[in-house]
């Protein structure tokens, strides 16, 4: 009997607990016990007793029910028409990037008189040791309309050497605003995918196609810098199928080779045919692309729009002597170029090789010329991070480190530093710019680079390379067939950020 006495007021409390619990949710007070009914009802029962109307009863719940629909419905309307509203114009995101290098030369007096040789004066030989903003950009881009994107890019740090013919090289480059991405872009159309039209980078290599501000080395290797379009005035068609394993693009450019203002006024030609298709044949899904391997394919096809065309270019460095340079090629009147790419990323190493093959159809009486050039990189992240990889453009993307730089010291007064990203990286070069059979002596070059890059967030890192070129070329034309062999030794560093 006793037992069940306890039982029975263990019961009271507990519903009384809850009725008061559930009340609290409801409003400020909840219902009302009547206490008689926890002795006068039957079995112990109790009932719970509010008056009609009352302002803790059930009408003012329904009332606070509907209030909150009421709000609710509101806030809906009120993101509808925000969001109609912005349809209705363009978005406006502003961006920009900064690299700031330091340059220091190491050559012999051998080697300043040969590259002195090769640029036309001894003075353009020698090359400075340089502090100088590599880029210096801001740039807009947004979207409207749902299917339409822009970009708009400019460079206040763009340098050009304007000097076309050989013996007239001037170590001095004119300072101008340069032109970059600048494009209205139309997506998700029937079998064209995107169609862009304005300035931006030819669809022609792995190394080329991917940002600046991911490159692995500060600058790319030697056979891109030699042959690869950069950035021109066109329109192009890309897409990447279902499967996200494969992506084509192909376009039509006016070449122009400076990216100053464009402006192209001639009835002689200058366009460009151009094209890449790419191809995964293993991507790993699970880790998002720790596992990869990439193949591709480009070609293009340029008619000249002048009797004469020129190869040249510098170590992999953005300033200081050339290292190769075939003068003006004359009677050039188209070329077609080919670049088969290949890439293989497996967890924190990956390896990244290109060949760019040059075929010169040159005007009676001059021979056709042809000239080559390759590369292969090696990377691998101490830290373990990967290279990730961009689907729908076939490209590599932004990495993002495990854990920031940081450090601080916390309330124990112990500092906590954040690593950031490391990684080190060797890549060798080459390109042949001599055809003995078609009488063109530019010379040929070898680069070994060294790079260590520090990321301190996915948006700024500090790089450091080391560059050791070696050139050789002969002027038969002029020095009755002297041999010149200049090795050059770069020493680069790095800071960048973009936003």
């Amino acid at each position: 009997m006793l037992e069940r006495t306890r039982t029975w007021y263990v019961s009271i409390v507990a519903a009384a607990i809850l009725a008061v619990w559930a009340g609290g949710l409801l409003g400020e007070e909840g219902p009302v016990l009547d206490p008689a009914s926890l002795s006068g009802g039957p079995s112990g029962q109790f009932v719970a007793t509010s008056a009609p109307g009352d302002a803790n009863g059930p009408d003012d719940l329904a009332k606070r029910v509907a209030d909150l629909e009421k709000a609710l419905k509101k806030a809906d309307e009120k993101a509808a028409a925000d969001k109609k509203k912005a349809a209705s114009k363009p978005t406006f995101v502003l961006g920009g990037r900064m690299f700031l290098d330091t340059v220091f030369f190491g050559q012999s007096d051998t080697s300043r008189a040969a590259l002195g040789v090769l640029n036309g004066s001894a003075a353009a030989g020698d090359g400075q040791d340089t502090v100088y903003f590599r880029a210096l950009r801001l740039q807009a881009d947004g979207e409207m309309f749902d299917v339409f994107c822009y970009k708009l890019e400019v460079d206040f740090a763009g340098r050009e050497d304007l000097t076309v013919s050989q013996g007239t090289v001037s170590p001095t480059l004119v300072e101008q605003v340069n032109f970059k991405d600048i494009y209205l872009r139309v997506r998700e159309l029937p079998l064209l995918g995107s169609l862009s039209v304005g300035h931006y980078k030819e669809p022609f290599s792995l190394e080329e196609v991917a940002s600046d501000n991911f490159t692995t080395f500060m600058e790319r290797a030697l056979p891109i810098l030699t042959f690869s379009p950069g950035r021109n005035a066109g329109v192009m068609a890309q897409k990447m199928l279902e499967s996200e394993r494969a992506t084509w693009a192909i376009g039509v450019f006016r070449d122009d080779p400076n990216e100053n203002p464009f402006y192209e006024s001639d009835d002689n030609g200058g366009w460009a045919v151009t094209a890449r298709a790419t191809w995964l044949p293993w991507y790993d899904e699970a880790t998002e692309g720790r596992g990869l391997l990439h193949t591709g394919l480009a070609y293009r096809y340029l008619d000249f729009d002048t009797t004469g065309a020129r190869f040249r270019t510098r170590p992999e460095t953005g300033v200081g002597p050339r290292v190769v340079d075939t003068g003006n090629i004359a009677g050039a009147a188209n070329m077609s170029e080919l670049c088969p790419e290949l890439a293989f990323v497996y967890g924190p190493f990956s390896v990244q090789g290109e060949w760019i093959g040059a075929m010169v159809h040159r005007r009676a009486p001059h021979a056709d010329a042809q000239f080559g050039g390759m590369y292969v990189l090696v990377s691998y992240f101490l830290t373990g991070e990967h290279r990730p990889y961009k689907r729908s453009e076939a490209r590599f993307d932004r990495i993002r480190p495990f854990e920031n730089f940081f450090r601080v010291r916390d309330c124990d007064g112990a500092v906590r530093t954040g690593r950031g990203a490391w990684e080190l990286a060797y890549r060798y070069s080459n390109v042949d710019l001599n055809d003995i059979e078609a009488g063109v002596f530019g010379g040929t070059a070898d680069d070994h680079t060294i790079g260590v890059n520090w990321y301190l967030n996915p948006y700024s890192r500090l790089m450091f390379n080391y560059v050791h070129s070696n050139a050789d070329f002969i002027r038969p034309a002029t020095l009755a067939g002297t041999a010149y062999d200049a090795a050059t030794d770069v020493f680069e560093m790095r800071a960048q950020f973009d936003f």
